[in-house]
This record gives C-alpha cells, sequence and structure tokens, in this order.
C-alpha cells in the first residue's frame, strides 16, 4: 500500500519589519548587504533607529556671477565678519560677506587658476597663486605683496607656528615669526626654506594644511608633517629648527579642495576613498560606499566641507557619478557623521566648501556660477528616496511572494503624494498603489468621499500630520530576493520603518 502524503496546509505568512537601521552600504551587492543598512538614502539622514530624517533643501541663490566661472572658493574671518573667498577664471576675486548676503569683487587680474587663500590672525587674507603674494584686509583692494626674499608664485599657502608657509613644486619658503610682510621673508628676520627630498614625496605637494600642532604636506601619494617649531636660544639670525617627518607613505591626495576639520582630526578625499586623518594615523572612513566610489568621475575634483544638519555635524564630499549600473549618471554630496553614510542630492553642483553662519559649520555650493548654501530651507522638502536591502528573509532559494507592503511615516509638511515600489534582484520593480492609514477622510450623508479642491481645481489632500502607515497589497510580486524604495517629491517627513507580509514559495527555480 502507497504510503499516505499528508496534504499541504496552507503556507504561514512572515512579516519583515525594518527599523533598527545605521547607514547606507554599498559596499556589498543589495542582496548580500547587511540587513542593518540602507541600499540608498537620498536627501534622508539616518540619525538612529527608527529615526530618519530629511534633510532641509537648498537655499535660494545667493549670488549669481553670471558669466564669471568661479572654480574655487574658501572660507576665512576678518574682524568678526565671515566671508567666502571666491576665484574665478577671469582673474577676478570676490568677497561674499556671509551675514549681510552681499558679493564685492576685490581683485583683478589673479592667475585664473590654483589661487588659494588663508587666514592671517583675524585682520588679514593671503593670497599667493602664479601672480604673486597678496593681502588684503577686510576692506578696499586686494594688495601685491614684493621684496627680498618674498615668493613670487605658489600653489598653496598656510598659517602656522606663526609663520606664514608657501610651496612651490617642491620647495617650501616660510617667514619670519609673528609677521607676513615683506620684511619677515629676510633671513635676518628668520625666514627660510625647505627643500623636499623625500622621494616618498613622488611628485609635488598638493596642499599644505595646518592642524592639531602639524604643518600636513600632502602629496598625491605620501604625507608629511611638520612638527616642534622652535628658535634657538640666542640664535642669530633667529632661523627655526623643526622635524619633518613622512607619516604616510602610500595614501595621500590629489584633490586638494577635498579638506577640511571634523573633529579632533580632518578629512580628504583620493580617487580610492574618504580618510579622516588624527594626528599621524589615517583612517579610511568611506569603505561601506565603496561601491558608489568606484564609479566616482575623477574628471569633477572631489569637494568637501562641513556642515550641521538635523543638528548633528556631518561632512560632506561633492563627488560625480558616472554611468553607475545602480544609480547612474548624477553628482552627489556623500555625507557621513557618526559612521553613518547618507547621499544629498541638489543638483549639478560643481565645487562646495565649508565655513560657518552663526558659528556653526555650513556647507556653500556653486550651480552654474551662482552661490547657494545647501541644508539652509527648514520649510520645503527636497525630492528624497529610501531603498532597503533586498532581504533573502529565512530562506535564500526560496520565491517570495510578497502580499502586502507599506511604511511608516511623521509627516510634518506634506507636498504631494509618496510613491513606493516593490524591488527584486535586476532592477526588477513593480509600483503598488499607496493608501495612508491616518490620513483625513471626509464624507457625505450618503458616506461617500469629498474631494476639497482649491481655486485652480486641484485636490486639496488632507491628513494629520502625525503618524501615517502607508500600505497596500502587492499582487504578483515573486523573487528571490525582495525589498522597498520610497519616493517623496517635497515633503518633510521622519521615515521610521518599512513593513512587508511574504510567502516562502517554490525553490530551486
Amino acid at each position: 500500500m502507497a504510503n499516505q502524503i499528508p496534504a499541504k496546509g496552507e503556507e504561514p505568512r512572515g512579516t519583515k519589519v525594518f527599523a533598527q537601521w545605521k547607514g547606507v552600504n554599498t559596499q556589498s551587492s543589495r542582496n548580500t548587504q547587511p540587513e542593518d543598512t540602507f541600499w540608498n538614502l537620498e536627501n534622508m539622514q539616518p540619525i538612529g533607529p527608527g529615526n530618519v530624517r530629511t534633510c532641509n533643501n537648498i537655499s535660494a541663490a545667493l549670488v549669481n556671477y553670471g558669466t564669471d566661472t568661479i572654480y574655487w572658493f574658501q572660507y576665512i574671518n576678518l574682524l568678526g565678519v565671515d566671508y567666502l573667498i571666491l576665484f574665478s577664471v577671469s582673474g577676478k576675486v570676490y568677497a561674499y560677506n556671509i551675514i549681510a548676503q552681499t558679493s564685492s569683487q576685490i581683485a583683478t587680474g589673479f592667475a585664473g587658476s590654483g589661487s588659494r587663500v588663508v587666514q592671517w590672525k583675524n585682520t588679514e587674507a593671503l593670497f599667493i597663486d602664479s601672480s604673486g603674494y597678496y593681502n588684503w584686509p577686510g576692506s578696499g583692494a586686494v594688495t601685491l605683496i614684493s621684496g627680498t626674499g618674498v615668493p613670487t608664485s605658489g600653489t598653496d599657502i598656510a598659517v602656522a607656528f606663526d609663520r606664514v608657509w608657501i610651496v612651490q613644486g617642491r620647495l617650501i619658503t616660510f617667514s619670519g615669526a609673528d609677521d607676513y610682510s615683506a620684511a619677515s621673508f629676510t633671513v635676518a628676520n628668520g625666514a627660510g626654506s625647505l627643500a623636499l627630498t623625500d622621494p616618498a614625496l613622488r611628485n609635488t605637494v598638493t596642499r599644505l594644511y595646518s592642524q592639531n600642532s602639524y604643518l600636513y604636506i600632502v602629496g598625491p601619494s605620501s604625507i608629511a608633517a611638520i612638527s616642534d617649531v622652535y628658535v634657538p636660544s640666542g640664535a642669530s639670525p633667529p632661523t627655526p629648527l623643526f622635524t619633518n617627518t613622512t607619516i604616510q607613505n602610500i595614501i595621500g591626495s590629489d584633490q586638494p579642495g577635498s579638506f577640511f576639520p571634523l573633529g579632533r582630526g580632518f578629512c580628504f578625499a583620493n580617487k580610492y576613498g574618504a580618510w579622516a586623518l588624527y594626528g599621524v594615523q589615517a583612517e579610511q572612513i568611506s569603505k561601506d560606499i565603496d561601491g558608489t566610489w568606484k564609479y566616482i568621475n575623477t574628471g569633477l575634483q572631489i569637494s568637501a566641507g562641513a556642515a550641521v544638519s538635523n543638528n548633528k555635524i556631518c561632512g560632506g564630499f561633492l563627488v560625480q557619478r558616472l554611468n553607475d549600473p545602480n544609480f547612474g549618471s548624477n553628482t552627489v554630496v556623500a555625507m557621513y557623521f557618526d559612521e553613518k553614510w547618507w547621499f544629498a542630492n541638489y543638483g549639478s553642483l560643481t565645487f562646495i566648501g565649508g565655513g560657518l553662519v552663526s558659528n556653526q559649520p555650513a556647507l556653500f555650493g556653486l550651480i552654474a556660477n551662482k552661490l547657494y548654501q545647501l541644508f539652509a530651507d527648514p520649510t520645503t522638502g527636497p525630492a528624497t528616496v529610501v531603498s532597503t536591502p533586498l532581504w533573502p528573509m529565512e530562506d535564500n532559494l526560496a520565491d517570495k511572494e510578497v502580499i502586502r507592503a507599506g511604511f511608516e511615516v511623521t509627516v510634518s509638511v506634506f507636498s504631494g503624494s509618496f510613491t513606493m515600489t516593490v524591488d527584486t534582484v535586476n532592477n526588477s520593480q513593480q509600483a503598488v498603489a499607496l493608501a495612508a492609514n491616518g490620513g483625513v477622510a471626509w464624507q457625505n450623508n450618503a458616506g461617500n468621499v469629498v474631494s476639497w479642491q482649491n481655486n485652480s481645481g486641484v485636490t486639496v489632500l488632507w491628513n494629520s500630520f502625525a503618524y501615517l502607515l502607508y500600505n497596500s497589497v502587492a499582487p504578483g510580486v515573486y523573487g528571490k530576493y525582495v525589498g522597498l524604495t520610497i519616493k517623496a517629491a517635497a515633503s518633510i517627513y521622519q521615515f521610521s520603518a518599512t513593513d512587508m507580509d511574504y510567502k516562502l514559495r517554490a525553490r530551486w527555480q
């Protein structure tokens, strides 16, 4: 007698709730990434478990420089006034007063490329490029400084150990103590030079950067540090002695705009990652987004800075993704804080840099020669994207049938509808019509829903602007791995969780 085969009952329903998360991870493929990370967060900042918030929108254009192409800017503070100093390819130099939101031209005749500026105390801005060495006291015009020993050109400038340091090629010239003027560059007043002979510097210097009682000399594939600068007692002339030590023989940078302070160290980028340097130890911080860094277009220089977003200090790196098989070609600011990554997308930025607004770190950026402040407008939300991993659930080999899916948000400003797709492998997506539990429905005496319209004939959507559960059935969605993507046009909200009901179906198919 044949064995009895028990009847197969209804497959049990499983539920996947995603609320315990960190930041974005593109290091792995979407179906193998850690389950506590996101595949994509665009204009959505991960604060903690159950708490991902919309970042502030970009400001309106602060200044339109018209046909003057700005290629570089830096922040300085003179006599308590915060400025951005901007350089154009035409050789013009502009000073943008951050608080007054006014811009003035302060110089012409600069090189049109490679110009740099540094703050001396809080009384002077010092400039260097291939056209010479200059100063600006915060009013009037920029003045050329010339004289015996004064560098006539340079590629970067720094202030460290009470001296001015200027590099040209592999030669660093430094001033005497506590003076930036022409007289300070004479040997009698303690000036001198340092020829960089260390073979670890395989090319010329990318950047001079002063931080943490070091003057860092950064090359494309090395970093050295000058420290312990002192003048021996009774020395005549008062020429200083110091230590120059190579601290990194492989890691360096060819991206001079990517340097900015963050915490007790500073960050920078190169073509194979973003780094944080604390003292003499460089640590790669971009491992989680290696999959994004692989497709960076190095034709656009990586620029960077720090900003406060949702009351958190974040570092940001402007990168252009080129032919990324997952995210296409676009320009984003890769944002980092508390070991978590997310992306800000404000369009085709060409350069960003940090400054201070009311003593808080802020990021500014250029789009088509117009200056903007990033994360500046709390009244409107930028377009947002949230993408989860593709989950295998408890059985990698079984197809998953998605029964119902949704997400939980708390909306403070509603502008347009949310959309959601259920995603599977090979970039397959199915759009799902959403209903919001928590919305306000108006009904007439017959129980019919009444639509409210404004003077333009546009239907007005009513919501409680509190907790909302958007969800819907997802008929016909099958896949070995399944996940969700949620988008919003211009709303401001807190994202709390995704939810999915599913069943396991056929295996090995």
